[in-house]
């Protein structure tokens, strides 16, 4: 499929579809866990969104797996349950005007990661867009009630990423290809960074071509582009 036919099929196959789609992604590249971990997408419509359903497997969602939801777990569409960590997507959109995509999962090596004490730093082209991301350490139990899900929201500041200790991470992004594609390399760069050592050893981009390398790299086109990819694999 060129260039030009990707962007079509991406467009003309609906938000639910992106979400479940995404959904399928993450577990190609190793994010599933059994039934948990999920995806959601800011709707226009003030205080909804869309938000995998619970009880299936990442890559077994399709788009009549997609739940609309209002921001206080609610379900107004779709024959599934919600996942009962909704606070972690709904809270990010209430704190974030500018997120429209949320992916939560369980990345064995970031994990792993984050329970040697360190955070993401930029040794490879991936960890540049997590730099210095934050950890959240207020629990390490699921996020059920909306003052959590605030309190996560607040951790993460203007990051792409916020590290949840002995639990997993939440990526955001502007748009579900953008998120989902940063879910993805978030992965590499902690199974980078684990291989490299103890991050006291580490050196890492300065701030200068931590910048640059990701607009070279990461920016929108990119993005979308690599989402394309990721989808094609499937």
């Amino acid at each position: 499929m060129n260039d030009a036919g990707d962007k079509g099929h991406m467009d003309g196959m609906g938000l639910a579809g992106k979400v479940a789609l995404a959904c399928n992604i993450l577990a190609d590249q190793g994010q599933g866990d059994v039934t948990l971990g999920h995806v959601s997408a800011r709707l226009l419509a003030e205080g909804r969104m869309l938000m995998k359903g619970r009880g299936v497997g990442l890559e077994e969602v399709t788009p009549d797996d997609v739940l609309e939801l209002d921001w206080d777990g609610q379900v107004h569409g779709g024959p599934g349950r919600r996942h009962s960590e909704y606070p972690i997507h709904s809270e990010m959109y209430r704190q974030n005007p500018g997120v429209g995509c949320v992916v939560h999962t369980h990345p064995v090596n970031t994990i792993a990661l984050i329970a040697r004490g360190e955070t993401i730093r930029a040794v490879s082209h991936e960890g540049v867009l997590f730099h210095g991301a934050p950890v959240f350490a207020d629990t390490t139990a699921l996020i059920l009630d909306p003052a959590e899900g605030r309190a996560l929201a607040s951790a993460l500041g203007e990051h792409r990423a916020v590290l949840m200790r002995n639990h997993g991470v939440v990526v955001v992004g502007e748009t579900v290809e953008e998120a989902t594609a940063r879910a993805v390399f978030l992965e590499k760069a902690a199974t980078i960074q684990l291989r490299a050592g103890r991050e006291a050893d580490l050196i890492w981009s300065s701030e200068e071509e931590i910048e640059l390398k990701a607009r070279q790299i990461f920016g929108p086109a990119n993005m979308s582009e690599f989402f394309a990819y990721f989808a094609r694999r499937l």
